[in-house]
């Protein structure tokens, strides 16, 4: 309020001034008025001398109007040197002076006339002075006056002039006056000098005026300035927080820990905001976070001061500095906490609150060490690992619900943590399986402990007021002899356990024996790698040509599975699928052949140039593939997926995987609606008969091996084959035999009717990627015969 009063009373101080000015100027005019009344009255016959006289005084005035513009056109320059003014400032200025310049006096000219040319011609260098102007650089506005300084001094010392100019003029006329009229020349004189008195006068009032109002300019523009320069600082420090803050958000989001976030906050904050002084709080469950004090408050050891540069910080920017602070220190206890809460939710169990499987290996490392020290200690010590299955939870699930089943599996850990010693601790590692791992001074007292958990486990369990008998089978391992490897135990363990439940009756405890139960771990080993050998993609899909026993020529191809196992090679099918059936990968490992064998297919199609064309490719497909309901439509689509024509795709399928049931035949149908043929496989070795094929859809017929004794075939193998044929013909299918091993058995089998051929005689499986090359040359040699 004080701030604007001020300005208001120097406003109306100003324009009082200007009044009083303009009543001296009336004054002025007043005298110049009665000059003319008096010179009229007194001296009627000099009127031409008086009106000349009152011209020359008010071209006087005129003029002194023209040089104190002319001075302030000047003056505006040199603030604009400074950078007190603008360029807009000094074009104001020479527009006033072009308008006094304009104004005409009493003598009927302008006072531009009246000027002499030296001041004119001074004046247009001075213009083009000023449309070179621009808001540039102070330094570059000093170059500015520096260059033109010449033209500027010209300018100053014509508008001197001006004055001597037209006293010049007068005194001349006065000189002609007094030779007319001494008596008119004295009146004349006495009112020229008073005028130029008050004139005088006025022009020094109207200069300190001007004078007053630059120094309040001047006053105000320093005001403006520093006002500016605060703003300027201002904004610096926020944009220099806000980029720090940047870098300490990314250190947040990249799991940067919190001591180090908190010292580079800071050393950072020391840096942005110097002197500024902060105490570090920090309260139990709650962010740490940073406090302005006094620097005569603070303890050496709470506070942090930069002394970098002695400057201050006002204190709305302090709180901004020191707010940024605390939220990034607020996402840092968010972060840490979700992260203490994530870590809880990966290593234990939320319904039992037990360790999980992420524990069970640092659990058994850490029993094992106990185990270890015993021995080092008294000669004697083991470690037990106890898994703990309970029996058809998942019909007790089925029959009384989850929350009961939640129910049961909480009360069977808490059966198992009050049971367990010291050395030992509880596990739950899937949804019905519990792991009990400890150290004991023996062999004898591990035994007794897990018996112990067998015991405790087999109770009743109160379910709606009705008693439900409840039991677990237990498999353990127990190790006295040495420190196994924590994975090793874990492997005896579980093979003692899957051993158990594959017995009738369960036991109660069943342990691992070396001698009795290796070939456990072997299975269990080929079977990890084998699942290994699923993520890593170590099956491949080789082919074997299938030959037109009339022309010679590739017909088709068979994809057959390899496993190339690392450190062993290419491992046939039939050394590998048994245990694939066993684990359960039958499926997958089917997904897997179906898309490798035709991208691969469709890559070397497109890669040989037509050498390919008209020659399909046949995949095999299990009993488990075909109880499937998406089979039909995963395989037409990665064939359109690979670019292949579902007519030159061909489905093995053996006669055991006829006997899933309906589905496998719908399946079988979808594929042929949609221009897949079906190939019944090992024809021969199964339950089916010609008869029955009839009614399966099938397209081609592949006669096993076993119809097919080396060198050749006897008279009745001859007529069995001949049967087929004929029954085949009628149902319009197509055979080809397989295993054939001789030229010799080749061409007997053409002789009988047999169309195809397929075996070692020919060629042996291949990559794909060889059986474009391979047909080539097959081509180029029969083409040679």
């Amino acid at each position: 309020m004080e701030s604007g009063g001020g300005e208001m009373a120097r406003g109306s101080r100003l324009l009082g001034l200007k009044r009083r000015q303009y009543g001296l100027l009336g004054v002025l005019m007043a005298a110049v008025v009665s000059l003319l009344l008096t010179s009229v009255i007194s001296v009627a016959a000099h009127d031409d001398e008086l009106q000349g006289l009152y011209s020359e005084e008010a071209d006087g005035t005129a003029m002194t109007f023209v040089q104190r513009e002319s001075f302030g056109l000047i003056i505006e320059l040199d603030r604009w040197a400074r950078g007190d003014a603008t360029a807009r400032d000094v074009q104001i200025a020479r527009a006033l002076l072009g308008q006094r310049l304009q104004v005409r006096t009493a003598s009927d000219v302008t006072t531009y006339e009246l000027t002499d040319y030296a001041y004119r011609t001074s004046l247009a260098a001075m213009d083009d002075v000023v449309r070179s102007l621009d808001d540039a650089a102070v330094d570059e506005r000093s170059l500015q006056r520096q260059a033109a300084g010449s033209v500027i001094d010209e300018f100053e010392v014509r508008t001197h002039e001006l004055s001597t100019v037209f006293q010049e003029i007068t005194r001349a006329r006065a000189a002609e006056a007094i030779n007319r009229r001494a008596i008119t020349e004295q009146t004349q004189a006495i009112l020229a000098g008073l005028i130029i008195l008050l004139g005088a006068g006025l022009a020094g009032w109207i200069a300190a005026d001007l004078r007053s109002t630059y120094r309040e300019a001047s006053e105000r523009l320093r005001a403006e300035t520093a006002r500016l320069e605060q703003a300027r600082r201002r904004l610096e420090l926020r944009q220099r927080l806000a980029d720090r803050s940047g870098a300490w958000s990314e250190a947040v989001a990249a799991g940067v820990e919190t001591p180090t976030i908190m010292r580079t906050a800071l050393a950072d904050l020391a840096e942005l905001a110097p002197g500024l002084a902060v105490q570090v709080v920090e309260q139990p469950d709650a962010p740490v976070r940073l406090e302005r004090v006094g620097a005569e408050r603070v303890s050496p050891e709470a506070e942090t001061r930069a002394d970098a540069v002695d400057e201050a910080i006002d204190d709305e920017d302090a709180l901004a500095a020191i707010d940024r602070v605390n939220e990034i220190l607020h996402l840092v206890h968010v972060r840490d906490h979700r992260e203490h809460a994530l870590d809880q939710a990966r290593r234990f169990d939320a319904l039992t609150q037990l360790p999980n499987r992420e524990h069970l290996q640092p659990a058994v490392a850490a029993a094992t060490e106990r185990a270890r020290s015993l021995r080092a200690e008294a000669g004697q010590g083991a470690v037990a690992l106890a898994l703990v299955d309970i029996n058809r939870f998942a019909d007790f699930n089925l029959a009384y619900g989850p929350a009961e089943g939640d129910r049961l599996l909480v009360t069977v850990a808490r059966a198992l943590v009050e049971r367990i010693s010291t050395t030992a601790e509880v596990l739950r590692l899937s949804a019905d399986e519990f792991a009990v791992v400890g150290s004991y001074p023996t062999a004898v007292d591990a035994d007794r402990a897990i018996a112990a958990l067998s015991t405790v486990l087999t109770r009743l369990h109160e379910v709606s007021g009705e008693q439900v008998a409840v039991s677990a089978t237990i498999g353990a391992a127990v190790e006295t002899a040495g420190a196994p490897h924590p994975d090793a135990l874990v492997q005896r363990a579980a093979a003692a356990l899957a051993a158990a439940q594959a017995t009738e009756p369960r036991p109660a405890v069943r342990y691992f024996v070396p001698d009795r139960d290796a070939h456990l771990l072997d299975a269990m080993r080929e079977e990890s790698a084998l699942r290994s050998a699923l993520r890593s993609g170590e099956f491949v899909t080789h082919v074997q040509p299938i030959i037109d026993l009339e022309s010679g020529a590739i017909a088709a191809c068979e994809a057959l599975v390899r496993w190339n196992r690392p450190g062993v090679g290419l491992v046939r099918p039939d050394e590998f699928l048994p245990a694939i059936a066993r684990a359960g990968l039958t499926v997958e490992l089917g997904w897997q052949i179906i898309d490798g064998t035709l991208t691969a297919w469709g890559a070397e199609r497109a890669a040989a140039a037509g050498a390919l064309e008209g020659i399909s490719v046949s995949i095999n497909l299990d009993a488990a593939q075909l109880a499937e309901p998406t089979l039909a439509d995963y395989l037409v689509n990665a064939a359109e997926r690979t670019g292949l024509p579902l007519t030159s795709l061909v489905v093995e399928i053996t006669e055991h995987a006829l006997l899933v049931g309906e589905g496998a035949l719908e399946q079988l149908e979808s594929l042929r609606a949609r221009g897949v043929r079906v190939a019944l496989d090992d024809f021969g070795t199964g339950y089916s008969s010609l008869a029955q094929a009839s009614t399966l859809p099938l397209d081609v017929l592949k006669l096993d091996r076993s119809f097919l004794p080396d060198p050749q075939l006897d008279a009745q193998q001859a007529a069995i084959i001949r049967d087929i044929l004929s029954i085949a013909s009628t149902l319009a299918l197509d055979v080809t035999a397989e295993g054939i091993e001789t030229d010799e058995l080749a061409a007997q089998l053409h002789e009988l009717g047999v169309r195809y051929g397929q075996g070692w005689w020919a060629a042996k499986a291949m990559p794909i990627d060889e059986i474009a090359g391979w047909a080539a040359e097959r081509s180029a040699a029969l083409s040679g015969r």
